[in-house]
Order: C-alpha cells, then sequence, then structure tokens
C-alpha cells in the first residue's frame, strides 16, 4: 500500500508542477520556440499524443510537433528560426500560464504560416479577452509572417491560448506556430505638467 501511496504522491506533483504558472520575463516564452519537443513515446509521427508532452505548453486536439524541411504531400514546411514549430489541426490549441501583473498592458508575438487550408484562422486568448486573427496567404520569402495582439492583464496568472477553429476535411491542415513572445508595454500616461 505505501508504494501506491508514494506513486501517487509523485504523479500529483508532476501534474501540479507541469500546469502551475511561470513567472514572466520579456522575451521569449519558456520554451516559445518549441525547440525543446516531447519524448519519442510522446509522438505519433508528428501528432503529439500526450497533452503535457511539449515542454511548458499544454496542447489540445491534434496537434503537430513538426521539423523544419518536413514535407506534407509536393508542400515542403519550412520553420523561420531554429528547428522546430507546432502545427494546430482542427479544433487544436496550446497553452501556457504565467504569473503577471494584475493590471499591466502586454504585447504577445508569435510567428504564423498557413499550411494546406485556405481560410485559416487563429483563436487568441488571454482569458478573459480574446481576438480572432486570420491567417492569410503571406508572399515573403519564408512564408511566414508575424502577429502581435495587445492585452491588460486582469488577474496575476495570465493562461494564453493559441487555437485553431477550423474544420477543415484533413485534420493535419492548420497553421503552423513558432518563437511565441511576450512583452510588457508601458503606454504613456496624462500627466499635470505643461
Amino acid at each position: 500500500m505505501g508504494g501506491v501511496t508514494v506513486v501517487s504522491l509523485v504523479f500529483l506533483l508532476i501534474t501540479t508542477a507541469s500546469s502551475a504558472a511561470v513567472p514572466f520575463r520579456d522575451g521569449m516564452l519558456p520554451n516559445g520556440d518549441f525547440e525543446l519537443g516531447p519524448k519519442p513515446s510522446d509522438l505519433k509521427g508528428t501528432e503529439v499524443i500526450n497533452k503535457m508532452a511539449i515542454p511548458n505548453w499544454e496542447v489540445t486536439g491534434f496537434v503537430e510537433y513538426i521539423s523544419s524541411g518536413h514535407k506534407q504531400g509536393d508542400m515542403l514546411l519550412v520553420v523561420p528560426a531554429g528547428k522546430f514549430a507546432v502545427r494546430l489541426g482542427n479544433e487544436a490549441s496550446i497553452k501556457q500560464r504565467l504569473k503577471v501583473v494584475k493590471g499591466m498592458y502586454y504585447s504577445l508575438t508569435f510567428s504564423a504560416a498557413r499550411t494546406c487550408a485556405q481560410d485559416e484562422r487563429l483563436n487568441i486568448s488571454v482569458a478573459p479577452d480574446s481576438g480572432v486573427i486570420p491567417v492569410q496567404t503571406v508572399y515573403s520569402s519564408s512564408g511566414w509572417d508575424l502577429y502581435a495582439w495587445a492585452f491588460q492583464a486582469e488577474s496575476e496568472v495570465a493562461e494564453i491560448v493559441i487555437h485553431n477553429p477550423g474544420e477543415e476535411e484533413d485534420p493535419a491542415c492548420g497553421p503552423l506556430i513558432d518563437g511565441v513572445a511576450m512583452r510588457a508595454l508601458y503606454p504613456p500616461r496624462p500627466t499635470n505638467s505643461k
């Protein structure tokens, strides 16, 4: 019975630690470039099959861990920086929790690229705020574009979610995401001086 209790306690500690909020620092989010990937046992081909497999992220739905140069049919998937990115299939999302300053303004930025669907879009949310960003065909040399979304922290923990609400026939069709970063904003404030 003692062994079962120890195993249960270890499982509880791992589960609690993986969903805990990480203190915020300006710049790339922890593993925001996805260079730390899942163990081979947490992958089925490129599909991530364990929701906590990508360090610092929680995934839901059909999420793929893509290496630069991965081929999908006739299309070559390129990663703009580093070697890895994630692809969000139908109703898939990535999530990370950060400790922030309540009332402070922040800007969330990331790179995204459309893959095979014609009308791809992303829902960005930091509860209770949310927004929808359409991912258009990009004509840059890499096929990637930068997106930014600003928000005011409503609590001391920001749960950042990037979600693909797509409903494509091929569940693997969806945008690639890489380089997720955040920065505190200090907007000008009115003063009494003239």
